[in-house]
């Protein structure tokens, strides 16, 4: 009989692993870029560790059991030390940001988030002295719920983006969209916007050596207050002269964000007859997963292809590009957040009154 439920348990986790990873692969057709991967991503990891775990207790397969374990512990030190050291090795990134990019609050993100996280528990610990008890730990539940939520949202983003990476573009796209950034000097394409340039150019290049067709390229970024040119025709000059002469170029120059660049970029893709599915668009890596969600909100249902970003920059430009995702969802999260606290509230003082 024990034999029998251990087979049961071990099947019904099985098939509840293949419905998640059916639902995550749906998912991925419908839309390679949202949130929704990453949650069916992490929930079908974890289902699969579960079922492995399962599968080789109930099999009582010693070595399989050691080999279990050994891996557990060769995963979870890593993410124990990690965690630990985390508000110190923010703090390390933020020092290493400081002396190499400019000194702006976006810039400093990683800055502030290691000092939370090193400060926090001297902070928990003054109110347990200072407020009454109950107090103190409505207000220090509370928090770990905000944290645990954000905590929560981030690994579904740093998955979804993973999955993306996995899944790379079909070498068939009859357009490509180089999205604009900041010139340095009012008039000179910056390294970062080289990257993305480039990152387009090898796409061509792959495209034609596999199938002999080319994609037309728009540059897309308007003219900023300390700009001399537009961003759209400084791209499409650096291209002239970087060994893209061979591609239809476009310069789109008047856009002044990303939901811009996609929109007036579809306006060219329409007057050249077409079809508005057929695209990618080239910014950096950290940038792509936002600037799809643009790209569909204007009508075009493309994926995109990212430039690769400095080690160093990569925490920093994570997390700036998280917080913009949630505010682009900000009523969701706030109402979501305001239900878990309010939760919260009402069982701490559940437990006052049964005392």
């Amino acid at each position: 009989m024990q034999t029998d439920l251990a087979t049961i348990i071990v099947i019904a986790s099985w098939l509840i692993f293949i419905g998640f990873g059916g639902l995550l692969s749906i998912s991925l057709k419908r839309n390679k870029f949202r949130l929704l991967n990453g949650i069916l991503g992490n929930m079908t990891l974890i289902v699969l560790a579960i079922t492995v775990i399962l599968t080789v207790v109930y099999s009582q397969i010693q070595w399989l059991e050691y080999g279990i374990l050994i891996l557990a512990v060769v995963i979870l030190i890593p993410i124990f030390i990690i965690y630990v050291a985390l508000g110190f090795l923010l703090l390390w990134n933020a020092f290493i940001v400081w002396r190499r990019e400019s000194h702006t609050l976006g810039n400093m993100l990683t800055l502030f988030l290691g000092i939370i996280i090193i400060v926090s528990p001297l902070v928990f610990r003054g109110l347990r002295a200072v407020l009454p008890n109950d107090l103190a730990e409505i207000i220090i539940s509370s928090t770990l719920i905000v944290v645990g939520y954000a905590v929560f949202w981030l690994l579904n983003f740093i998955t979804s983006f993973l999955i993306t990476r996995l899944l790379p573009p079909k070498l068939n796209k009859k357009y490509i969209i180089v999205l604009g950034s900041g010139l340095l000097d009012g008039n000179r394409v910056s390294p970062l916007l080289a990257s993305r340039i480039v990152r387009a150019k090898e796409f061509c290049e792959l495209q034609f050596k596999k199938n002999k067709t080319k994609p037309i390229v728009i540059f897309s970024g308007g003219q900023g207050k300390d700009e001399t040119i537009s961003e759209g025709q400084a791209m499409k000059e650096y291209a002239l002269e970087h060994s893209m002469q061979d591609l239809e170029l476009f310069a789109e120059t008047k856009s002044k964000n990303t939901y811009q660049n996609m929109l007036f970029s579809k306006k060219i893709i329409i007057e050249q007859g077409i079809p508005l599915d057929s695209g990618i668009f080239s910014t950096s890596d950290y940038h792509t997963f936002r600037a799809a969600g643009f790209a569909r909100y204007v009508g075009l249902n493309i994926d995109g292809i990212g430039a690769k970003t400095s080690k160093f920059f990569i925490p920093n430009a994570f997390i700036r590009e998280y917080i913009a995702i949630l505010m682009q969802h900000r009523l969701f999260h706030l109402l979501a957040l305001s239900i878990l606290l309010l939760l919260n509230l009402g069982l701490a003082l559940l437990n006052i009154w049964l005392k």
